[in-house]
């Protein structure tokens, strides 16, 4: 019990410093957004292409703290009808609705490998790694591949979480 305990602490502080570190990352992005929106409407010089790479930052961002999200409990759900549930009849209800959720991360994690590989390989020709078609040229392929290891961070949190709805709904006693 104490190593399981111990694997769920590891995965869940990957988890959580990962997300800070994106978390600064998009304060980053959003100044560069401003600086943009500047040099756009205030002095009418955009830099071109950098709206879709901003995008594509976004989503990479996003990926990377999904997994500390579903931990956190910050996931998108109705809370108004989730509060009139105790703690027991949440797990179980996480647990009808865990295959489905199973099915999303499977489509993800293989969306997310095809997407990185694309990336980063063409077959018969070998390493090619994407960038943007702007002037800037700005790498894409690790956003690429960040949703695949978004991916199986998600993935090893929703395990976690699966494990604790399994011990709460049988035991009705929290898993730590």
């Amino acid at each position: 019990m104490k190593f399981i305990k111990f694997v769920f602490s590891v995965i869940e502080s990957i988890n959580e410093y990962t997300a800070k570190f994106y978390g600064l990352l998009i304060l980053a992005l959003v100044l560069v957004m401003v600086v943009e929106v500047v040099r756009r409407y205030g002095f009418n010089e955009p830099i071109m292409g950098i709206q879709d790479v901003d995008c594509a930052y976004f989503g990479a961002f996003y990926t990377m703290a999904a997994a500390y999200a579903l931990r956190v409990g910050q996931h998108v759900r109705v809370d108004v009808i989730w509060s009139m549930f105790s703690p027991r009849k949440r797990a179980i209800i996480d647990l009808i609705t865990f295959p489905v959720f199973a099915l999303f991360l499977g489509g993800l994690l293989y969306a997310g490998w095809v997407f990185g590989m694309n990336s980063t390989w063409i077959a018969g020709i070998g390493w090619n790694l994407e960038v943007d078609q702007s002037h800037l040229r700005l790498p894409l392929y690790p956003l690429k591949w960040s949703l695949f290891i978004g991916s199986v961070m998600l993935t090893a949190q929703a395990l976690i979480k699966l494990v604790r709805d399994l011990t709460l709904g049988a035991t009705g006693r929290e898993l730590i």
